[in-house]
């Protein structure tokens, strides 16, 4: 599926959730999707705008701006059952645009230091990225314990609209699908973390560890 048209669906579905403004929707995927799908402020309001020119949603004064006339965003029946198909139909392979991945296959002609150099700051910044998810893992693992948003995921809870909510309402289902997610971008991180331990020191020696035999290992 396009870029365009996925960011339209992404948009789409969390109209669904609830009306909200261009800056609502910047601060709910900063906030609770950036680790696995990303989008621009200045992408927000085009897509915005096709949904209001093909009737999916609406558009009206957001009272909870404080006069400031933000303009809030509201699904239309028509967008919800464009969503609802959209989300039946069989999903596309990932896209892969991995800048450092590109970078590094590139310096097979550029010599080893730059390849090392590439690798050694790409594993800091893994492990730096698989810490802060691994500390959201136990802020969400907590919260399915306790089945509440806790104080650390406030901005979520405030992007998500839960204190507007009645409290009768059940977000047990939410916190599970956030948590389990999440556990796909720990397992990514992890992975790439991997990685780099494994191929750091092959490249810096130059060739590849010899395998064993069977004979060896016996």
């Amino acid at each position: 599926m396009p870029k365009k048209a996925l960011s339209q669906y992404a948009i789409l579905g969390l109209l669904c959730w609830k009306p909200m403004s261009g800056y609502d929707i910047k601060k709910l995927v900063e906030v609770g999707l950036s680790f696995f799908w990303n989008v621009s402020y200045g992408q927000i309001f085009p897509v915005l705008n096709k949904l209001v020119a093909e009737g999916w949603a609406t558009k009206h004064a957001d009272p909870a701006s404080g006069g400031r006339g933000r303009v809030a965003y509201e699904v239309t029946t028509k967008g919800r059952k464009a969503f609802k198909t959209w989300l039946g139909e069989p999903s596309g392979l990932p896209q892969l645009r991995d800048e450092l991945k590109l970078k590094f296959f590139l310096t097979s002609r550029s010599g080893t230091a730059d390849g090392v150099r590439l690798l050694e700051e790409y594993g800091v910044q893994q492990r730096e990225h698989l810490a802060m998810l691994k500390e959201s893992e136990v802020v969400l693992r907590v919260a399915l314990s306790q089945a509440e948003m806790p104080d650390e995921l406030l901005e979520l809870r405030q992007a998500l609209g839960w204190d507007d909510q009645p409290d009768t309402h059940d977000h047990a289902n939410e916190l599970l699908v956030f948590y389990l997610t999440l556990r796909s971008g720990v397992l990514v991180a992890e992975a790439r973390v991997a990685w780099v331990d494994e191929v750091l020191p092959i490249l810096k020696a130059g060739k590849i560890p010899r395998q064993k035999s069977s004979k060896e290992t016996k």
